[in-house]
This record gives C-alpha cells, sequence and structure tokens, in this order.
C-alpha cells in the first residue's frame, strides 16, 4: 500500500487479521513540517504493541475536523484517538475531541497545550490529557489498557489528567524525566507521507532535523516549559550514526540540530564535533543557542565540524525589556556574541521579538541601532517575532487580566493566532499582507491583537521590519532586480495597509485560494556560505516511502 493510500483510505474494523489495539494520531491543525514529537509517539505506541496510524494535516494534505472525523476515524474505527496539538485553532481541535468521543472512541490529547492546560484538555472531552514526556506515559497507559482499562487504576499511568468519577479533574505524578535519551532511538519516518512535506526545491521539511536534546533550563517570560526546565541530552555518537544513515538512506548533507539551546553543555558540543568530524563524510549543519552559550574556541571547533548557520536568540537590545524577560544578559553580550561570531566567519540568523507591553519606540530604537550595528555579521533576521501571551508563561499570568486576553485561545478572534499567523491557516492571504509575508509579521502588534500600542511604536515597529526585510529578500534572492521588486512590493503593500487594513487581504484573499507559501520558502534557504545546500533531489532520486508499519502488516 503506498502511503498517500495510506492516509487516505485506512483498513476498516472488519479484517479478522487486525487483533492488536488501533492507535489512530493525529496532528489536527496545519504544519508544514515533519513534527518529530509524533513520530517519537507513534513509535512508542508501535513497540507496546499497538497499531499505528498517523495523520499530519500538511498544507499538501489537509483536511478539516469533519473530513477527518469521515476520512480517517470513521472507517478506521480506531480504538484509540490520539491527538497532538499546541495553542493554536483550539476551538476546532476540542470540537474533533468532542466528536470522536461522542463516536465511542477513546481520547487522548498531547502536546504542548494538553502539557500546559491538562485540565482543560479534559473538559473539552479527552479521556486522558498527556503531561510532559510521553513515552514513560504511553508505556504505563499502554500496560494500564491492555490490563483491562480499569478506571479505579489510573493512577498507575504517569504523567496523565483525566476527570474522575464526579467529573473532578485529577492529575497523576510525572515520571522521571529520559536522561539520557538514547533509548528512543531516532526519528522513524516510516508513519509518515514524505511526499506531503516536500516543497518547491524539492526537499523535504523536516527530514534534516536530528534530536539533540529537550528541554532548556532557562526561565523566559515568554515561554512555556515548565515541564520542560532539566535539559536532558543525546550521546553524540547515537547522533552522529542518526546522521549517517539520513545520509546514506536520503541523500541529505545539511542537518539542523532542534534542540532548544545546543550548547548548554559546551562538553558535549565539543564531543559531537569530534565524533562528526571523525566519519570523513562532507556533513554541514545549523544549530540555535543563546549568546551566552559559545566562546571563540568552541565556535572555531564547531566551524571546523561543518557548522554553517548558527541562530541566537537575541530577542532585544534593550536592556530593560531583556531584564524583565529574565534573559539573564545585556545587551553588550548580544554585540560581542554577534561580533565574535562574525570574526570566526559563521553565518548568523539572529531572533528578535517585538510587542511587549512596556515597550516604547525608544525600545524598538534600541533593536534597529543593533541590527544597523551589527548586520553586516548576519545573514538574516527573523521574519516575526511579536510576542505571543501563551499560558503556562509569566507574561500571561501577569497581564491577561489587565490586557482583557483571560483564555485567548478559546475565543474565536484568536482562532488563527500561532507563532507566525500566515503559516497556520489554508489561506495566508485572508489573515496577511505581503509585507507580513515576505518583510516582516507585525500582525500581532499592528492589529493590537493582546496589547494596545501607540502609532509612534507601530511606526517603529514597521521599520524595523523594513530592515528585517531587506535582510530576508537579500538571503533569498540572487537577483537584484528581483530584490528592489520583492522589497517595493513589501513597501507598497505596508503603504497600503495603513490606508485600508482589510483592502489588500480581501482582494489577494479572494484571488488566491491555496496556501504556496510553503511551496516556495525553502529549506534552509537563509544559509548564505561557500558551502553549497545540498538536497535530496540535486544528487539523489527521490526517497522512496515505505507504508506505515502497522499497515505493512496487513
Amino acid at each position: 500500500m503506498s502511503p498517500q493510500t495510506a492516509q487516505s483510505a485506512p483498513p476498516t474494523r472488519d479484517n479478522p487479521e487486525r487483533r492488536r489495539p488501533r492507535v489512530l494520531l493525529i496532528f489536527p491543525t496545519p504544519i508544514s513540517t515533519i513534527p518529530p514529537g509524533l513520530t517519537y509517539v507513534a513509535k512508542r505506541f508501535d513497540l507496546n504493541g499497538f497499531d499505528v496510524h498517523v495523520h499530519v494535516n500538511t498544507f499538501d494534505n489537509f483536511r478539516t475536523v469533519d473530513q477527518l472525523k469521515a476520512d480517517l476515524v470513521d472507517p478506521y474505527q480506531p480504538d484509540i484517538v490520539g491527538l497532538s496539538y499546541a495553542t493554536f485553532g483550539l476551538l476546532e481541535v476540542y470540537r474533533l475531541q468532542k466528536l470522536c468521543r461522542q463516536a465511542g472512541h477513546f481520547v487522548i490529547a498531547g502536546g504542548p497545550h494538553p502539557s500546559a492546560l491538562p485540565e482543560e484538555a479534559v473538559v473539552h472531552d479527552a479521556d486522558m490529557a498527556f503531561r510532559g514526556e510521553a513515552e514513560p506515559a504511553i508505556d504505563a497507559f499502554c500496560r494500564w489498557w491492555l490490563a483491562g482499562r480499569d478506571p479505579a487504576t489510573r493512577d498507575t499511568v504517569a504523567n496523565i489528567t483525566y476527570l474522575d468519577d464526579q467529573r473532578r479533574p485529577h492529575t497523576n505524578p510525572l515520571a522521571p524525566r529520559i536522561d539520557p535519551l538514547d533509548e528512543l532511538g531516532g526519528t522513524d519516518f516510516s508513519y509518515l507521507d514524505l511526499d506531503t512535506f516536500r516543497v518547491a526545491d524539492g526537499s523535504i521539511k523536516g527530514l534534516q532535523s536530528i534530536t539533540s536534546g529537550r528541554g532548556c533550563p532557562f526561565r523566559c517570560t515568554y515561554c512555556s516549559h515548565s515541564l520542560w526546565l532539566k535539559h536532558t541530552l543525546r550521546s553524540p555518537e547515537s547522533m552522529v550514526d542518526e546522521i549517517v544513515s539520513r545520509h546514506d538512506k536520503y541523500g541529505l548533507s545539511q542537518f539542523w540540530m532542534n534542540d532548544e539551546t545546543f550548547t548548554v553543555s559546551k562538553d558535549h558540543a565539543y564531543q559531537f564535533c569530534r565524533t562528526l568530524k571523525a566519519t570523513g563524510l562532507p556533513i554541514t549543519w545549523m544549530m540555535a543557542t543563546r549568546v551566552t552559550g559559545v566562546d571563540e574556541p568552541l565556535l572555531r571547533t564547531m566551524k571546523d565540524a561543518g557548522l554553517v548557520q548558527i541562530t541566537y536568540g537575541v530577542e532585544s537590545a534593550d536592556d530593560e525589556t531583556l531584564k524583565r524577560i529574565r534573559k539573564g544578559y545585556t545587551v553588550q553580550k548580544a554585540y560581542d556574541a554577534v561580533t565574535m561570531t562574525g570574526r570566526v566567519g559563521v553565518p548568523q540568523y539572529i531572533n528578535m521579538m517585538t510587542g511587549f507591553p512596556w515597550e516604547t519606540p525608544e525600545s524598538v530604537e534600541h533593536n534597529i541601532r543593533f541590527i544597523r550595528t551589527v548586520g553586516r555579521h548576519v545573514n538574516c533576521f527573523q521574519l516575526y517575532g511579536a510576542v505571543i501571551p501563551y499560558p503556562d508563561t509569566p507574561i500571561y499570568d501577569e497581564y491577561h487580566q489587565q490586557a482583557g486576553f483571560t483564555n485567548w485561545w478559546l475565543k474565536p478572534r484568536f482562532q488563527d493566532a500561532g507563532m507566525v499567523i500566515y503559516q497556520n491557516v489554508a489561506n495566508p492571504y485572508l489573515v496577511s499582507t505581503y509585507f507580513q509575508r515576505n518583510l516582516y509579521d507585525d500582525t500581532y502588534v499592528a492589529e493590537d491583537y493582546f496589547f494596545t500600542f501607540s502609532p509612534e511604536y507601530k511606526r517603529a515597529v514597521a521599520q524595523m521590519g523594513y530592515l528585517f526585510g531587506w535582510k530576508s529578500v537579500c538571503a533569498q534572492t540572487p537577483s537584484t532586480l528581483k530584490r528592489w521588486w520583492r522589497y517595493g512590493l513589501g513597501r507598497a503593500s505596508h503603504m497600503l495597509y495603513r490606508a485600508s487594513p482589510v483592502l489588500e487581504k480581501r482582494v489577494v484573499g479572494s484571488l488566491a485560494k491555496t496556501n504556496r507559501v510553503h511551496r516556495t520558502r525553502q529549506t534552509a534557504v537563509f544559509v548564505k556560505s561557500t558551502t553549497p545546500i545540498h538536497t535530496n533531489t540535486r544528487t539523489h532520486p527521490r526517497p522512496k516511502q515505505a507504508a506505515p508499519r502497522s499497515l505493512a502488516r496487513k
């Protein structure tokens, strides 16, 4: 059975050869890249003796809630429906939970939002919400399920929340974190239809991502990861084994280390570099860290081992903002780290944030000064970055009542709100402008989504967006003429937007019916260096994707 067939026509329950409990895992909101966490969940259920089928709502394989129910849930008739979701589009996600539960399926919820608000997830029709690290909870859940699913013994399943007999939320203790992470093994893509993640350059978004660690020990106020403050690592040998395997199988030569802060352990980073270099393969790689996480010897070692881009979460060049978001360093440290990295010759991508409620136009001017000063060292700046007050963050707890956005994720107006608004919807042209999609996404500031800003502040953010946009256009567009054309369209778009915020969205949105943003925004496009970016289609055939294991057994 081909992957596409497997995705669109799962087996029916009438098959007498299928006796193992069936799990249908769904990523219900739009996504363009492989969600690695879901593949680990699928593998864990498989290892525990369950049949697993996975559907990810990519833009090339998107289904509405009603279509998910009719096309996947109803014909497959799983024993368990598992939904993985973040704080986005929750009204429809909760409607899917309700539909599945009403149809008699056992519904489990996991991912960032159920981890942050497990009681909300079970009140909205999940039988169980999984918190934090999923694998230990899945092991315990599978033992509970196979032993007969006695409601009285649900307290044996770590990391879960459920409603007790009086319909009151009950939360079990957390299991110890997995440390080290080697027992998880590598990402198993056999559960996915990889072609649905393919973009215009032929690459597959997420195929190059390597799990190197989990968690982050820092406590930035805009980040929701209270369950992940312990930082755990995977051995460099395990990581390099997976890199070599994907190089051999898919022809990949460039990889992304998806740890939030790759150099928390400098010893681990050094060992990874030595292990990777010893393979002798022409491997290049990228990673993200804090400006306090590097020094010059480490940078030179990583560059020598193939590092071709480093992403820094600078976030702000305003000392007051850095202090209030608890970054733990000053602006001068950011200047020093970016300048040092430029001197070593490692290309940089810089994340910056705006939209904090205390900021003034002067705060943004500090960012603009930083951008102009270090710009010669930077390939690209983040194309978005307005803060979103997610649940389980100090900034939400401090401001939601006074700013009036309590439980904003349950209100219709905010259903399209995500890290980047245009990346989360079927038609991005209805919710964003050309300026926001190509120069800088200032939607949450320009439209006062969460906080109210002065016209002067909004103009300052837009000016910063012009600088970001020019860097982005140059990083993506080799032709000088095309650069000026795209940049000019962006400025014209912003002028039209200021005159009439809805005009461009209505006109362009009525003409553009499908999301082509992700098809044309290519993988690793922001890397400008003498090291070529390899994709599996330039020198290798497209990888043949096997059917998911549970389907292949038929």
